[in-house]
């Protein structure tokens, strides 16, 4: 992003390396024509309209003393100036690498959508930044939404927060079919690697989450004048000790005795509720809801069985 800049501010000393600096910028985001460069200066302020080409060709020749390589502009190239290499580059090694993807893991899972847009930007302008091929693809494979349309997801993430309903066509899991949905939109949510919508289906008067990647259309948008939304599971459970991964935003401690913690939970429907209690294993003594203890000791004997032949 440039700022256009204000000329009785800068000397011809200080003009020229701003100018040096900002078509540094111009050439790592892609090939310029003599043309496209003099009309961005003009409009950032850093050149007037009557300045020759020859100052711009002065610019280049000065890049090229501090070590970028820049390609001539000719017929092979649409007659563009094309920065091939330059100095100022990220050196990152794969021990480092190694330590972002820990690190990352450990935090994804917890981080609102925003700010896993903001965490992809920023390891793809990293990625712009190292000549490693390598590292390069390792820091642009960090992005948890790469294999998302990030337009869509900004798009999505505003009915969220705007708590939206929305009629959706929608692709189940369960069958091929087109299902037409009224969903009153609650959050945008991120989970094991894909996007969800959490709402409450207003026909069937659940609460749901719904991959977006399933989502076929979005046929209409309205305000939730009724005040829809789903009625969240609450539970309370005795926990012996913490994972590595502590509890969730949606959990706290209540008190600490001789068996452990005693954790009050709150989750978007009995599904997240029933897996987020599994996943604790031996280590979690559930105390409340009673239907829901009821429905866990069914799926564990159900479990059993399939895995004991």
């Amino acid at each position: 992003m440039f700022k256009q800049a204000v000329k009785s501010e800068l000397g011809q000393v200080s003009l020229t390396g701003v100018r040096s600096l900002v078509l540094l910028g111009l050439l790592i985001q892609a090939p310029r024509s003599l043309e496209e460069i003099k009309r961005l200066f003009v409009n950032l302020n850093i050149m007037d309209e009557s300045n020759s080409y020859d100052i711009l060709r002065i610019d280049i020749n000065t890049l090229k003393a501090m070590g970028c390589e820049i390609s001539r502009a000719s017929k092979k190239t649409d007659f563009k100036y094309v920065l091939e290499k330059h100095p100022f580059v990220l050196k990152i090694d794969k021990d480092e690498i190694d330590i972002l993807k820990k690190t990352f893991k450990k935090i994804k899972n917890k981080t609102d959508i925003e700010t896993l847009v903001q965490y992809d930007e920023l390891f793809e302008k990293l990625a712009g930044c190292v000549a490693n091929e390598d590292i390069k693809q390792s820091l642009i494979g960090l992005c948890s939404l790469k294999s998302h349309n990030i337009e869509k997801i900004r798009e999505y993430n505003k009915y969220c927060k705007a708590h939206k309903i929305l009629t959706i066509l929608y692709k189940s899991p369960a069958s091929n079919e087109r299902e037409k949905m009224e969903v009153a939109t609650e959050k945008l949510g991120f989970k094991n690697d894909k996007v969800y919508i959490y709402g409450f289906d207003i026909n069937k008067k659940l609460a749901v989450m719904l991959h977006i990647k399933r989502i076929v259309a979005i046929t209409s948008a309205r305000e939730n004048d009724d005040n829809y939304s789903s009625e969240k599971i609450k539970t309370k459970f005795i926990l012996k000790d913490f994972t590595v991964a502590g509890l969730e935003e949606n959990e706290k401690i209540i008190e600490k005795n001789e068996k452990g913690y005693l954790i009050e939970g709150e989750y978007h429907n009995e599904f997240l509720a029933m897996q987020r209690i599994l996943s604790f294993g031996s280590s979690c003594i559930l105390l409340e809801p009673t239907d829901l203890k009821e429905k866990i000791v069914e799926t564990l004997k159900k479990m059993k069985e399939i895995y004991n032949g």
